[in-house]
């Protein structure tokens, strides 16, 4: 917990209020409360600055009049977060075995595993070899840990679910502000991974953990290998991800999609349900409709990238037909 007077000092920000009160977290402004701090970027998220319950705010100058509560007024609001966040990161020591706090009810565990403190394991599960499950972190009934896994602080796993080797749950997200010499601050991801029921999970996928928010994977979720979901991603439910895809933060994929293999999907994205998405293409926009894109180029509907397609292979002999032309008009 840290006074008001110790964040103003230590992010170099001019304190509007009560140097005295007391954090004792972060939050978004939406969900934060009187002991909380929040921070808000741009004009976007006025409603919500002006209705938040936030101890305090970190906030630039053009926005200190529609805060209603303690303000911490900086130039960089990112920046000035991203060193802020730190201080409520709570930094895990591994110690071999199973804590003493742990309640692990008739699950296997291989004695390699790490089980840290206050975790919960239920019924029937089993845990494999050098799995390293780190404090707080929930794991429902009959879930299958295979070799190598890693599910950090915080994070939640439903019952059925099946965890392939070498895959990471929770891990931090790439979020990192710039100061005026150019040189990064890595932002800490203070939300967690929240996993429901009947959910597989590929060999060396990762999943990161929420910024202030939780990262969600919804129940019946399937995916593959080698596929990174990054922060705050939401996946809908029993929607499919092959291997090799990545989604950027933020983005928000509906129920029952379909992802092919090395689709990229760009960041504070919606994607509505029973998407289909070829591989290799690139999302780059909202989709609100159902049906199978294509997005190697532009991304459109895939009736239109067939017709595009027909063209594109033709371009050969469209250009030997217009030189032909040409010729014939130097000709006359």
């Amino acid at each position: 917990m840290h006074t008001l007077g110790e964040i103003t000092e230590f992010i170099d920000a001019k304190l509007v209020g009560d140097p005295s009160i007391k954090i004792n977290g972060i939050a978004s402004l939406q969900h934060s409360n009187s002991n909380q701090l929040s921070y808000i970027v741009n004009d976007k998220y006025k409603k919500d600055l002006i209705s938040s319950q936030a101890g305090v705010v970190i906030l630039n100058e053009s926005l200190l009049a529609d805060c209603p509560t303690n303000a911490l007024v900086v130039n960089d609001v990112y920046l000035a977060f991203a060193k802020i966040s730190h201080y409520f990161k709570k930094q895990i020591t591994h110690q071999a075995g199973i804590h003493s706090s742990a309640k692990i009810n008739n699950a296997k565990i291989n004695t390699t595993c790490v089980i840290g403190e206050n975790v919960t394991i239920g019924n029937d599960s089993v845990i494999s070899p050098n799995a390293i499950i780190e404090d707080n972190v929930t794991i429902g009934d009959n879930a299958y840990l295979y070799p190598n896994v890693t599910i950090l602080q915080g994070c939640s796993i439903g019952k059925n679910a099946v965890i392939s080797s070498g895959a990471v749950i929770g891990s931090e997200g790439f979020g990192n502000a710039r100061d005026d010499q150019g040189h990064w601050h890595t932002i800490a991801h203070l939300g967690n991974v929240v996993i429901g029921d009947n959910v597989t999970i590929g060999a060396n996928t990762t999943i990161d953990r929420g910024t202030l928010e939780d990262t969600e994977i919804h129940n019946g979720v399937r995916i593959d290998n080698l596929v990174h979901i990054a922060h705050n991603v939401i996946v809908g439910k029993d929607t499919a991800i092959a291997a090799n895809t990545g989604i950027a933060g933020s983005t928000t994929l509906g129920k029952r999609c379909m992802i092919g293999g090395m689709v990229g999907i760009v960041g504070h994205l919606n994607i509505c349900d029973d998407v289909i998405v070829n591989a290799k293409s690139t999302i780059d926009k909202n989709i609100k409709n159902p049906g199978t894109y294509t997005g190697i180029m532009p991304l459109m509907n895939h009736k239109q990238w067939q017709n595009v397609g027909l063209w594109l292979v033709k371009l050969d002999k469209i250009v030997e037909y217009l030189n032909i032309k040409l010729k014939n008009l130097k000709g006359n």
